[in-house]
């Protein structure tokens, strides 16, 4: 039997969720976006990111240059990241 992937919960404050919130671009990054989009539609400004989407997140933070949709994911995660890694 696998492993369950671990849950992160990353709170965002109103202007940080406001970076996601802002429509889709062109580019392959297009379903994650809308998947990251689709947890704020409730109105809750917290995210849950399994192991995996966490990977994702990361690596479209800082490995993919700094095209809108990057930049955004900076804005809106660098403190909730940094508050996760100061917890570990």
């Amino acid at each position: 039997m696998g492993k369950e992937p671990k849950q992160f919960s990353l709170q965002l404050t109103e202007d940080e969720a406001q970076f996601i919130l802002e429509p889709s671009g062109d580019g392959g990054q297009q379903l994650f976006h809308e998947a990251l989009r689709g947890q704020l539609a409730s109105g809750k400004r917290t995210m849950i990111l399994d192991d995996a989407n966490l990977g994702k997140l990361v690596r479209y933070m800082t490995q993919y240059g700094s095209g809108g949709f990057q930049g955004r994911l900076r804005k809106a995660f660098k403190r909730s990241l940094i508050e996760i890694i100061s917890r570990e």
